[in-house]
């Protein structure tokens, strides 16, 4: 962290363990322990030199020496200590809060705290506030945390039951770490754990810490459970131990070894682009591999395996030399250069690389400043709720469910369909409009001809369209046997007034239409022979083919080309 802020980097510390280390949330609690217990004078004097109170060496000094004050805060302050001392303030502050904390919580104490000593307010002199903000978040939560599940299983709910946890937490040894929500506007360094990085990957990862030596085996009191056996493995000292320990020790270390290894793997596949890390090593004869650095085992494996080529190897030399061994590197363009090519590719990303049928049709609706009706995302809020939703309507949406689910050869309980649809879609009262513009639907010569001659519906396709994929739901698709091929048949529940107004729905859904056709024949390698509208209205459907269909679905991939080339 002082490497960071000396080069002017902005970082994140976002892994529970690494939180509860960090300066703010140690001066933090700090303060609880000095609350918890007036007699550790340790704790007492760091938290008054903390930036939460801020008192100098000469306020401790002219408190202790010059007015004889005790370092307890339960303790009577000096008759002679003027008001305001610093010192004086924060004795009287920190006795409050130790009577309260009967009172509180550790997550009601620690909000008190914070805001009685504006802590908050403290991250602006850091100069990344934020960063302090999400700390303290963090560890109230916490405590509140703790504190409720601590009462849900009757276990110690005290303020030092509190700050013994948050030791743990803090502990090297703490394995059940929790990954701090990153502010995702924050442009910064990330600072995790390994255990805390698990499931994640970043463009660049940097594996710090490779080249330390493994903390040593704990010298005190082991336990053992083997799962191979019905005992327990015990060491008290190096001349006191079972048998069943002794056995059981290569074993542990041959776990350790592996386990070892597990964290290097997942360490090591956390980068997208890059990784960094360091091999660094001392010249000395390897010792058993269970006390290996991970720089040691990772050089091991730059020996023994093919493929890898560490950057020592390219920097022994001069930086003229290094560089004629290895690739040679790109000319840096000049920065005009660069920021034109930059632009270039935000543009070409910009474009989507897939593309609906209805979004064809929307855009060429927008283009041409008409027909609402095919924003299936957007909502009119003037509208009552059965004119809103996907198809245009809730009752669209309604007549598209049943016409999905129902038999389409007999329309067998289609009332109650529709009676469900209609609850689904939160137009109740509505099932009988449903239920006619479905029966319309069903006994329409186009569906009739679909049942005779096999058909599938709702049928979700998708196709390459030069470097696009066009995708769409077709309501249904059969075969033709004159002339052979598909048919793809699309519900319209629009409402019209005459044949010419007809007509011109015919045309604005002219390129959706054609978008199917062109998915199908690139997906199925069958070509779509006619795509039909069916336009429905209680007790009628009427039936529109687009006229011209190759060359509705040549404007369709010129669209998508020319799409693709602008960007």
């Amino acid at each position: 962290e002082d490497a960071l802020d000396h080069a002017g980097i902005p970082y994140r510390t976002e892994t529970s363990s690494l939180v509860y280390s960090t300066p703010e949330i140690r001066n933090l609690l700090l303060v609880l322990r000095a609350v918890d217990d007036p007699t550790d004078e340790l704790a007492l004097v760091s938290a008054l030199r903390s930036p939460l109170f801020g008192c100098g060496d000469d306020d401790l000094y002219t408190f202790a020496v010059e007015h004889h004050g005790r370092w307890n805060h339960q303790a009577a302050l000096p008759d002679s200590l003027p008001d305001g001392h610093p010192v004086g303030d924060a004795m009287l502050a920190l006795a409050q809060w130790y009577d309260a904390r009967l009172w509180l919580d550790a997550s009601e104490l620690l909000d008190r705290i914070v805001r009685e000593r504006r802590l908050l307010e403290l991250g602006f002199a850091s100069g990344r506030p934020r960063d302090l903000w999400r700390r303290v978040r963090f560890v109230v939560d916490q405590a509140r945390a703790f504190a409720e599940s601590s009462v849900a299983g009757r276990a110690g709910t005290s303020l030092r039951d509190f700050l013994a946890w948050a030791d743990l937490q803090s502990s090297d040894g703490a394995r059940v770490v929790e990954t701090v929500l990153p502010e995702t506007d924050d442009d910064a360094v990330r600072i995790l754990t390994v255990h805390g990085a698990k499931g994640l990957e970043f463009p660049i990862a940097v594996v710090s810490g490779a080249t330390t030596q493994a903390a040593p085996r704990s010298s005190g009191v082991q336990l053992l459970f083997p799962h191979d056996s019905d005992t327990y493995a015990l060491r008290i000292s190096s001349s006191i131990v079972t048998e069943e320990f002794e056995r059981y020790v290569p074993i542990d270390e041959q776990m350790d070894f592996h386990e070892k290894l597990r964290l290097l793997y997942v360490a090591l596949t956390r980068a997208r682009d890059h990784l960094v890390v360091s091999v660094h090593r001392t010249d000395r004869a390897l010792p058993e591999r269970s006390r290996r650095t991970h720089a040691e085992l990772l050089w091991d494996a730059a020996e023994a395996g093919p493929g890898w080529e560490p950057f020592e190897r390219a920097v022994e030399t001069d930086a003229p030399e290094a560089a004629a061994v290895g690739a040679p590197l790109a000319q840096i363009p000049e920065w005009p250069e660069w920021l034109n090519e930059r632009d270039r590719m935000l543009a070409a990303a910009a474009v989507p690389r897939v593309q609906s049928a209805t979004a064809i049709a929307r855009a060429v609706a927008e283009e041409a400043a008409r027909d609402p009706g095919l924003r299936k995302g957007a909502r009119d809020l003037e509208l009552p709720p059965w004119n809103k939703g996907r198809y245009g309507t809730a009752i669209g949406r309604a007549v598209h469910a049943v016409l999905q689910t129902v038999d389409l050869a007999t329309g067998t309980d289609l009332e109650h369909t529709a009676a469900a649809q209609a609850a689904s879609e939160g137009v109740i009262g509505h099932e009988h409009e449903i239920a006619e513009l479905a029966r319309a639907a069903i006994d329409s010569p186009v569906v009739r001809d679909a049942v005779a001659r096999g058909y599938r519906r709702e049928m979700y396709v998708a196709a390459p369209v030069g470097d696009r994929l066009l995708e769409g739901y077709v309501d249904l698709v059969h075969h033709s046997v004159d002339p052979p091929g598909l048919v793809v048949v699309d519900y319209k529940t629009d409402a019209w007034h005459d044949d010419a107004e007809l007509d011109d729905k015919v045309e604005r859904y002219r390129l959706q239409g054609a978008s199917y056709a062109v998915a199908l024949e690139a997906a199925t390698g069958t070509p779509v022979v006619a795509c039909v509208f069916l336009f429905l209205r209680p007790g009628r459907a009427v039936a529109r083919a687009i006229e011209d269909l190759p060359s509705a679905t040549a404007d369709v991939r010129a669209r998508l080309g020319a799409s693709a080339g602008a960007g």
